[in-house]
């Protein structure tokens, strides 16, 4: 069976909107944080991600750790 890298996939997850919005603001060629350009409001976007990636590294520390005292 396949582990799922809870940790690693959270992290990218939570962080996906901020590496969204240096992307799309070097393609516009504007300041990420600029919300008028478009690219700063999926900054925004962290508000939900964020919860969301915390909850999914702390799930694979735990998987980890029972998996260490499995042993």
């Amino acid at each position: 069976m396949k582990r799922i890298p809870f940790i690693r996939v959270g992290l990218i997850f939570a962080l996906s909107p901020l590496l969204l919005a240096f992307v799309t603001s070097i393609f516009q060629g504007v300041s990420m944080w600029d919300e008028g350009s478009g690219s700063g409001g999926y900054i925004w976007l962290m508000m939900g991600t964020l919860p969301v990636g915390f909850m999914l590294v702390v799930i694979g520390l735990v998987m980890k750790i029972v998996r260490m005292r499995g042993r």
